[in-house]
């Protein structure tokens, strides 16, 4: 099996090859085939695999550009609509399905996305193909003279015939298309085994992305061509006009890394499966609930139905960031769209309960909390990691991205080179029957702080893909 169970003997995959001959691989691309066209904010994109091809869903890449649509006045623009600083927030949804049977289906993944991110190194590859950071970002200049101009310019630059126009591509992934070893036990997909596969992306709102910078009558004269006289309520008229403020995606594909193995590869797989065995996946997977929250203390209380629980996240969002569609105003705490800020500023303590027992013992404050976090990052204990580059101080953390970690699983602090390079279910199991959990909080009730939140638990869960013979394919949670 390509995970590892800790009470099971550990077994080659399937077969061993002593010599790898006649294996040669290439990359290629595919269109939508929702259709070959422009995405608007809210719409479904899907791809469909190639038949008879083992892919790596490892190597996955989704190629579009960003257009963002700009508030205007008398058809000049007066602002930029930026897209969050992880462009896989443009996603809310992620759809797997093999043989239009869902195997996997993640919502909120702009959340997903922001919150895990915070634990990586700022130095990723990743930051190169799908960053969005408006500090430190540049644009190739329109007529181009060779050089590129800094993120100043290009939030404050009126042109309506380039409006933030930038090509973007997503590699980084959670759950099922994830990296191996940390996300899943194996990204090797042959749709000679399983049959039809779709990969399907819904986008998000508006709201998810903002404003580069909320222009005054100055900036907007000096930035237009011709000089346009706005005034300053033409300007706010503008930036609430519901038809503006979004984006849309254009020329969309997706890249994968397609492997040609020999007819002997196919026949052994095929003898193997006939005979009764099992391929077998494991991945991540991420289910999130959410319900007002109260100012002064309250709770969230929902079920688990696992075998491998790995932990618990719970965070406060804005109770009100859903309600508008257009963009959201620029967040100098999280460096992003303000949708993504997390913050709690006048929490005071919070703990889990898992069934019956209170999980800490203690109730942690946000000092606590901070340290529960780095307890459960791979590779973080005892190890100075780099986290979120503005999160200096507990205060900072509170601010931006306050959250409560809580890790069920025995490999906390275990690198992948730890692991033997595979994926351990070491998590809590609820052995087939649904466990009672509970989110308890409190904050400084006598606050003057302006008190609208919703309180969220991220579940982080391991669920099982299983292929037999004939292209049956199923999930166990």
């Amino acid at each position: 099996m390509p995970f590892v169970d800790s009470s099971s003997q550990l077994e080659p995959l399937l077969f061993q090859m002593k010599q790898y001959k006649n294996l040669t691989k290439s990359t290629i691309e595919i269109m939508p085939s929702s259709g070959q066209t422009d995405y608007p904010a809210g719409s479904r994109l899907t791809f469909t695999l190639p038949y008879a091809s083992l892919i790596s869903l490892e190597d996955l890449a989704l190629h579009f550009e960003y257009n963002g649509i700009a508030p205007q006045h008398n058809g000049t623009d007066v602002v930029r609509v930026m897209a969050p600083k992880d462009v896989a927030s443009l996603i809310s949804e992620v759809d797997i399905r093999v043989n239009g049977q869902t195997v996997q289906h993640l919502t909120s993944y702009g959340d997903i996305v922001n919150l895990l991110n915070i634990f990586e190194d700022a130095k990723t590859a990743k930051k190169v193909l799908q960053g969005c950071d408006v500090n430190v970002m540049k644009k190739k200049k329109s007529p181009d003279d060779g050089t590129f101009s800094d993120a100043n310019e290009r939030i404050l630059a009126a042109s309506t015939n380039d409006n933030n126009k930038h090509k973007y591509v997503i590699n980084s992934w959670y759950g099922l298309l994830g990296a191996r070893g940390k996300e899943v036990s194996s990204n090797f997909i042959d749709t000679n085994m399983v049959g039809e596969m779709t990969i399907s992306f819904v986008f998000a709102k508006g709201n998810v992305c903002f404003y580069g910078k909320t222009p005054d009558e100055a900036t907007v004269r000096a930035s237009t061509e011709p000089a346009n006289l706005i005034t300053a309520n033409q300007i706010t008229t503008a930036m609430t006009d519901p038809t503006r403020g979004s984006f849309f995606i254009s020329n969309a594909k997706m890249s994968m890394v397609r492997y040609n193995l020999p007819q002997s590869y196919s026949e052994a797989l095929r003898s193997n499966l006939s005979s009764g065995a099992k391929y077998q996946i494991a991945f991540n997977h991420y289910e999130i609930h959410t319900q007002e929250a109260l100012q002064s203390e309250g709770s969230i209380r929902w079920n688990e139905n696992s075998r491998d629980i790995k932990g618990l996240i719970a965070y406060f969002t804005n109770s009100e960031r859903d309600l508008k569609t257009i963009a959201s105003d620029y967040s100098a705490n999280v460096e992003t769209s303000a949708y993504f800020k997390y913050d709690n500023p006048i929490h005071t303590q919070s703990q889990f309960q898992i069934g019956s027992v209170l999980m800490p013992q203690n109730a942690l404050d946000s000092t606590d909390c901070f340290l529960e976090l780095t307890r459960a990052v791979a590779g973080a204990r005892g190890n100075n990691i780099e986290f979120y580059s503005g999160i200096k101080t507990v205060e900072d953390f509170v601010s931006s991205y306050f959250m409560n970690y809580l890790s069920l699983e025995m490999t906390e602090g275990m690198t992948m080179e730890a692991n033997g390079g595979k994926k351990l279910l070491s998590g809590l199991s609820s052995e087939q029957l649904p466990i009672s959990c509970s989110y308890k909080y409190k904050n400084n009730g006598t606050s003057t702080y302006a008190w609208k939140k919703n309180v969220n638990v991220m579940s982080l869960t391991t669920r099982l893909l299983v292929i037999e013979n004939g292209q049956n394919v199923y999930l166990e949670i």
